[in-house]
């Protein structure tokens, strides 16, 4: 919830500065102070509670190389984080470096949807805990996805947290009025799917034939993993993302627990469960999200339109 309010604060300020606070990174994404402002934060309030590796996306590099980025990033932790100074927020996302495989660690997407945040529609803040390749919790913070639908939320980035336990179901806790629901996948019926926004992140036209066999209404596009929440609350049927880039493990693992404990399924285009103990990655470029009714009619899809 900190994180929450700490990227809604943000993201009006960012936007009105993107040249200076937002960089790019090595693939040319987008990564904004809130980025690094997010991760330190979370990392900072989880050490004296939970001291496990964090498998963070971001690091400390870019901090170390510029002097005004750090004590910006150090401005807004110190927020949420009274007293705490520029070389423990470094540490903080130092410590993010983990490279996952066995063992009990934390997987962090600080700002999952980049562009979407710099839209102002959605973005998402991922968190997830892996032990010996198994989700064990997880929880996906959206200040601009509304809790009673899709769309994007009024201004003040009152959203939704939707949050889940390995065995004990999943629920979404409404960011205005502090009402927390248990929530569950439609499972009576094929209506509508998500996919990316961003047409380099999966394949649109793929999707489109996919759903047309499935007879779906047209698609919700929407950045970040808030397409996992849409799908285990009950909007949507099904998640695709068939791309031709192999799936990094914060974008996928914390959304994956959230559908799962609501009732679906998740798996690869071949129908086989994801794994969360390869390192920094799922080790698969094509996977789906489902209420589990039409999991295997939507493999069937994909494998017809796979066929030449």
């Amino acid at each position: 919830v900190k994180a929450c309010a700490l990227t809604s604060d943000l993201q009006q300020s960012l936007i009105k500065d993107e040249a200076t606070s937002v960089l790019s990174k090595d693939d040319f994404s987008p990564v904004t102070v809130a980025d690094f402002a997010c991760q330190a934060l979370i990392t900072l309030l989880l050490e004296p509670r939970c001291p496990l590796p964090m498998l963070g996306e971001e690091d400390a590099q870019a901090l170390r190389n510029d002097e005004r980025l750090a004590a910006e990033v150090h401005g807004h932790v110190e927020k949420f984080l009274p007293g705490v100074s520029v070389a423990e927020v470094i540490e903080a996302l130092d410590r993010g470096r983990h490279e996952g495989g066995l063992g009990s660690f934390w997987v962090l997407d600080p700002i999952d949807g980049t562009k979407g945040f710099l839209r102002k529609e959605q973005y998402a803040i991922c968190l997830c805990m892996v032990k010996d390749g198994t989700i064990m919790a997880s929880a996906l913070g959206c200040p601009n996805l509304p809790a009673e639908g899709p769309g994007v939320a009024s201004a003040g980035g009152h959203g939704c947290v939707f949050h889940a336990a390995k065995g004990l179901g999943a629920a979404q806790l409404d960011l205005r009025s502090g009402e927390e629901r248990t929530i569950r996948v439609d499972q009576e019926a094929a209506n509508t799917y998500v996919e990316s926004y961003e047409s380099a992140h999966s394949s649109h036209g793929a999707h489109s034939q996919i759903a047309e066999r499935l007879k779906l209404q047209p698609p919700l596009r929407m950045d970040s993993q808030c397409k996992f929440g849409v799908v285990a609350r009950g909007q949507a049927s099904l998640y695709l993302r068939l791309s031709d880039r192999e799936q990094k493990i914060w974008d996928i693992a914390p959304g994956t627990l959230v559908v799962e404990e609501a009732g679906g399924q998740v798996s690869d285009s071949e129908g086989r469960p994801l794994c969360f103990s390869l390192g920094r990655t799922v080790g698969v470029r094509e996977l789906l999200a489902s209420n589990g009714t039409i999991h295997g009619q939507t493999l069937e899809a994909i494998a017809a339109c796979h066929r030449p």
